[in-house]
C-alpha cells in the first residue's frame, strides 16, 4: 500500500510503498476514506519538537473508512463493507480504563497519535474492534472524518463542567477552538466570543456558533467585557503556543476556569502566584472517551452541529506532502484531508 512516512524533522512526509496491515487478535483494518491533519501531526513532526516520532513511522488519527479484515477473536458482528471510525489507540480490553471505555489511560495500549503503530495516513490501518464505531450510511465522509477532532472539543467542554448560559472566551481559531465553539454553543453556552491573531477566520467562527469576534491585536479583555458586560466565566486555550497559559491566567476572572487544548512541544513559564490569587480552576485536556466519539457522531447526524466548513482541502498523496507543510504557515487553509483513494 502508498503511505506518507515521516523520515526526519525538516522533511517532508515521503510517499512510498509500504506493507499492508494484518490484523492482529480483536483488530479490524480500515481501508482509509479520509484522515485529517491534526495540529500535534504538526507539533511533533516540527524540528523543535523535544522528541520526534523514530524514522518510518506513518501519522494520522482523524480516520474514516470501511471494514476491509476482521482479525481473530474480534467481538461482534463486524463484517467487510462497514462504515467505521476508530479511536487512535489500541487498548488492552481488560484493564479499569479500557472497561469505562477510556482506551487512551490503558497501560499496555499503544497509539497511532504518537506513531508507536502505524496511522491513517496510509490506504490501510489496523484499528482495535473496541474502540470502533460503526457510523450510518446518512453520515457523509467528510462529517465521518469530523468526528475525531469534534470529539476533541466535546471532551474538552466537558471538562469545563460549562454551565447553562456560561459566557466563555475561545483562544484560537483553528481546527480544535472551532470545535468547542460548536460544542459549547450545542451544550448551551451563553455569549462565546473567539479571539485569534487575525480575523480571516471570523466568518467561520460565526457559523460554527461564536457570537462575536476580536483580533488580538484589541485588549482582549476590554473587548470581552464591553461585549459581555462582564469577564468570561471558561477560557478555553486552543493555540498551544509558549506564553498562551500565561495570557489566559491574566484574562480569566476570580475563581473561573481555564481549559487547556492548545499543544505546547516547548518548555513554557507562567505566574502561579496570578492563578493562586485568583484561586484559578487550570484543567488540561488530553484526548477522549468512546462515549465522546458516539456523542460526537450523534450531533453531527442530527445536525446539532455542522464542521464541514472548515474542510478547505481534500488531496491525494501526490499533494498531501506540500499541503501538509503548508500547514506550519497562515493560509487558507484550516482542516486538510487526505484521500488516499
Amino acid at each position: 500500500m502508498r503511505a506518507a512516512v515521516f523520515e526526519q524533522a525538516g522533511s517532508k512526509l515521503k510517499v512510498q510503498d509500504v506493507p499492508d496491515p494484518t490484523p492482529g487478535p480483536g483488530q479490524l483494518v480500515m481501508k482509509v476514506k479520509y484522515c485529517g491533519v491534526c495540529g500535534s501531526d504538526l507539533h511533533m513532526t516540527d524540528a523543535h519538537a523535544p522528541r520526534n516520532p523514530t524514522a518510518g513511522s506513518i501519522l494520522g488519527h482523524e480516520f474514516c473508512g470501511e471494514v476491509v479484515a476482521v482479525g481473530p477473536g474480534v467481538e461482534g458482528d463486524w463484517k467487510t463493507g462497514d462504515k467505521i471510525t476508530a479511536l487512535p489507540f489500541i487498548g488492552c480490553g481488560g484493564c479499569a480504563a479500557c472497561l469505562a471505555g477510556q482506551p487512551v489511560w490503558c497501560s499496555q495500549g499503544k497509539s497511532h497519535a504518537g506513531g508507536v503503530v502505524p496511522g491513517g495516513f496510509a490506504e490501510y490501518v489496523a484499528v482495535g474492534a473496541r474502540e470502533t464505531l460503526r457510523l450510518p450510511q446518512s453520515l457523509s465522509w467528510e462529517e465521518s472524518a469530523l468526528v475525531e477532532p469534534l470529539a476533541v472539543g466535546l471532551h474538552g467542554v466537558e471538562l469545563a463542567k460549562l454551565k447553562p448560559g456560561a459566557n466563555i472566551l475561545v483562544v484560537g481559531a483553528g481546527p480544535v477552538g472551532l470545535a468547542v465553539v460548536a460544542c459549547a454553543r450545542a451544550l448551551g453556552a451563553g455569549r462565546i466570543v473567539v479571539t485569534a491573531k487575525s480575523d480571516r477566520r471570523a466568518d467561520l467562527a460565526r457559523a460554527m456558533g461564536a457570537s462575536d469576534f476580536v483580533t488580538t491585536e484589541e485588549k482582549v479583555g476590554s473587548a470581552f467585557r464591553k461585549l459581555v458586560g462582564g469577564p468570561p466565566d471558561v477560557i478555553f486555550e486552543c493555540v498551544g503556543s509558549p506564553g498562551m497559559i500565561d495570557y489566559c491566567i491574566g484574562l480569566a476572572a476570580p475563581r473561573s476556569t481555564i481549559v487547556v487544548l492548545g499543544v505546547c512541544m516547548q518548555q513554557d513559564t507562567m505566574r502561579p502566584m496570578l492563578g493562586i490569587v485568583k484561586e484559578l480552576n487550570l484543567q488540561f485536556s488530553l484526548a477522549y472517551g468512546v462515549r465522546d466519539f458516539d456523542v460526537a457522531a450523534d450531533m453531527l447526524l442530527r445536525s446539532r452541529v455542522d464542521l464541514t466548513g472548515m474542510v478547505t482541502d481534500i488531496v491525494d498523496f501526490d499533494a498531501f506532502p506540500d499541503a501538509f507543510e503548508a500547514l506550519r504557515h497562515r493560509s487558507h487553509q484550516c482542516k486538510v484531508l487526505l484521500a488516499p483513494a
